[in-house]
């Protein structure tokens, strides 16, 4: 018989933690954490059971329990949330979940709203554009930078209260071993947004909204990712609605942040080291644009390298059209300097099938799926 893969709370030490269990039948797998370094209470809400654990579900080709009432609504979506991941990555498939009945009506967050704050482009874009209805912006640590990089986490802790203080807002600070402890069993890519959306209902006691930054301009539609704007909305509830914010050109979002020396002045968008690189394709695409606009003195968050030190690789299409956005914009502020090497990430990824790279994906995809499960049957004998 098939065991669930079944989500539960584990007996709580405080109200700023939470800790949730992984378990396959009678053996528990694995338990996260998330805990608030700012002080901030944690709601046991049983809807951050199920958005946790439906991505992994869908991995794994189980079916998903949660062991405390979930609203019926939100559980209802279970197939048709899975479908998105079934339909875009081959091997994960269409799960149902299941749970106790609620016994009272769902009731509504605290008022307010807030925005998941990497420092990054993305939610610093958004942070610009939607500060008039913000209360909070929230920062996960422990996700994009390890929680024993010490210097990073410093950095990214003081980023977060010194911008959350000049907007006037509320800094949520959360510690989380989300991604460490589930990536054995779910690609984070995939999970990540759900994992959000699980976070926003642990801060139901705080906000009824959270915001998550888009990371793609309108062809993020037609891209598979695990925040997409037809899925984020999928996993609110009464208690808590979950935006996905803004679709924008990622050049149009570097000219936003470079009007705003504070922010500019902060920025950090590298995933290699503890601070920008400077020569990874995140950081030079940054690079790049800040050249275009003239603001590349303002980055004081980037290393002094070579105008021509970087390269921008392009590995699917939504970003193919954020590159001919930037070379485009560098032939019209006369920056030709700058199209050569744009026209041959361009030309790079045109030279390639289509066909080939889905057949890479779809096998890579089927890979990596058939490799978590692997680990977790075994985790589970």
């Amino acid at each position: 018989m098939t065991q669930s893969l079944t989500l539960s709370f584990a007996p709580r030490m405080r109200p700023s933690e939470v800790r949730i269990r992984l378990c396959s039948g009678p053996h528990e797998i694995t338990t996260v954490t998330v805990a608030s370094r700012s002080g901030h209470s944690l709601r046991e809400a049983p809807e951050a059971l199920f958005c946790l654990g439906i991505y992994p579900a869908s991995e794994l080709g189980l079916p998903l329990r949660i062991d405390a009432p979930v609203d019926h609504a939100l559980l209802a979506r279970a197939t048709e949330i899975s479908g998105h991941y079934a339909d875009w990555w081959p091997g994960c498939a269409r799960v149902q979940a299941e749970a106790p009945a609620p016994e009272i009506p769902a009731t509504a967050g605290a008022p307010g709203a807030a925005l998941f704050f990497s420092g990054g482009v993305d939610s610093t874009f958004s942070l610009l554009e939607a500060a008039p209805r913000l209360s909070a912006l929230i920062t996960l640590l422990g996700v994009d930078v390890p929680l024993d990089d010490t210097t990073g986490i410093a950095t990214l802790e003081e980023t977060t209260r010194r911008t959350a203080q000049e907007h006037g807002l509320d800094a949520i600070l959360l510690e989380t071993d989300i991604r460490q402890k589930l990536h054995p069993y779910a690609g984070w890519v995939e999970l990540h947004g759900a994992a959000m959306a699980a976070i926003g209902h642990l801060l139901t006691d705080h906000v009824d909204r959270v915001l998550i930054a888009a990371s793609g301009n309108e062809s993020a539609w037609y891209e598979p990712w695990g925040s997409h704007p037809g899925l984020d909305p999928l996993f609110g509830s009464p208690a808590l609605q979950v935006e996905h914010h803004m679709l924008v050109d990622r050049f149009d979002k570097i000219a936003r942040i470079a009007e705003d020396d504070h922010q500019l002045a902060r920025l950090k968008v590298c995933t290699k080291t503890s601070l920008n690189c400077g020569t990874c394709s995140k950081c030079t695409f940054v690079l790049r644009a800040l050249e275009i606009l003239g603001r590349r003195d303002r980055a004081r968050t980037f290393p002094p390298t070579g105008l021509h030190d970087g390269y921008i690789h392009v590995g699917e299409a939504a970003y193919l059209t954020e590159v001919v956005r930037l070379r485009n914009a560098a032939r019209q502020a006369g920056r030709q300097d700058l199209v050569p090497a744009l026209n041959a990430s361009i030309g790079e990824f045109r030279r390639t099938p289509d066909w080939r790279r889905r057949l890479e994906v779809a096998l890579k995809t089927r890979f990596r799926i058939a490799r978590h499960r692997h680990r977790w049957r075994r985790a589970a004998s």
